[in-house]
């Protein structure tokens, strides 16, 4: 993926600052953002601060914890700001496949939503099945904000260090 790393990447301490900054920049009261379940902890009261309100969608095991593409159609609303996704997932390591990224790019096209993606596991993967970045779709790299971490990537989780790649308007209200 080509960026401008002056205007489309932050350095930031630790992916979950880099989350909170996504979501405060972006969010404001009364806004919807939607999240998958199991999720990472700090997900729900990281949008509650904001004054956002969470939309939670339960993963089934029985489906592989794969996101249900038409159950996330429904849930959104007038009010959906923000979906904030994992790939690949902690804690039940599902990855996205072309199909999933297609799916969400058909969801998302036409609308003003931004795209949280929570991708600091991206090099933890495992049988072989490749990391595809919501940055890899045009229509999601231009309203995705995504959250990389060093220290996952390194194993030195102590050291928080995180980076967002985002494109360079999304970029000025994430840094402010």
């Amino acid at each position: 993926i080509d960026l401008d790393a002056n205007s489309e990447v932050t350095v930031v301490s630790g992916a979950t600052e880099a989350l909170f900054a996504a979501v405060h920049c972006c969010v404001s009261p009364g806004d919807e953002v939607i999240m998958f379940d199991p999720s990472y902890d700090a997900y729900d009261p990281i949008v509650r601060l904001a004054g956002g309100v969470p939309v939670h969608i339960q993963l089934k095991a029985s489906e592989g914890f794969r996101i249900d593409w038409a159950e996330l159609a429904r849930k959104i609303t007038p009010q959906t700001r923000a979906i904030m996704v994992n790939t690949p997932h902690n804690p039940t390591g599902s990855v996205w496949s072309m199909e999933d990224l297609e799916a969400f790019a058909d969801i998302v096209k036409g609308t003003n939503m931004l795209i949280i993606s929570d991708e600091v596991y991206e090099h933890i993967i495992f049988d072989n099945v490749p990391h595809l970045s919501v940055a890899t779709r045009p229509v999601l790299a231009e309203r995705s904000f995504v959250v990389s971490s060093f220290g996952k990537t390194t194993h030195t989780t102590g050291w928080k260090i995180g980076y967002v790649c985002a494109p360079a308007e999304m970029t000025i209200e994430l840094r402010k």
